[in-house]
């Protein structure tokens, strides 16, 4: 197997984007926001948009994707950088791939100037939970109702982008 790749996406990028986008919220529905049958009918205008939005990272093994993540800057953090819709292909999964592409967030959150990096978890995500712990996340107490499952709850981790 070649080395996987870890590359920042451009809005030329917008079909891989979505095509990960979509494989996320396939294979793990109730771990995102999104619905993947309001996602598809999404135009090209709104994924190149989505794209260039913040940031957009991927994993390639040879050329094909094979995970995404993204970051971006949400008004309501105050200035913190937001990691979300981390996913990689359940064939790769356990590889570091994941670590990777958050430390790529990550990297992106420290050129732009930010000092802090957060994400949701998903109660019950444990080896999501085990990923951004072994990144130097910590949780923060902060936590809410996932707002597509009443029964489930999300909390933020956070890390300080200038920690190792």
């Amino acid at each position: 197997m070649s080395p996987v790749v870890i590359r920042r996406l451009s809005g030329e990028d917008w079909r891989t984007w979505r095509r990960m986008r979509l494989a996320a919220l396939a294979d793990a529905p109730g771990i995102f926001h999104g619905d993947l049958e309001e996602e598809r009918a999404y135009d090209e205008a709104r994924w190149r948009a989505w794209t260039e939005d913040g940031v957009k990272v991927a994993a390639f093994d040879v050329d094909v994707p094979v995970g995404v993540a993204a970051g971006r800057v949400p008004a309501d953090r105050a200035g913190a950088v937001e990691l979300f819709g981390m996913w990689v292909c359940p064939r790769l999964r356990g590889g570091r791939i994941a670590e990777r592409l958050a430390l790529e967030v990550v990297a992106w959150a420290r050129e732009t100037g930010r000092s802090r990096v957060e994400l949701w978890v998903v109660s019950g995500n444990d080896s999501a939970e085990r990923v951004y712990r072994r990144l130097g996340f910590d949780g923060t107490g902060e936590y809410e109702v996932h707002p597509r499952d009443p029964g489930l709850r999300k909390y933020v981790m956070a890390k300080g982008v200038g920690e190792g």
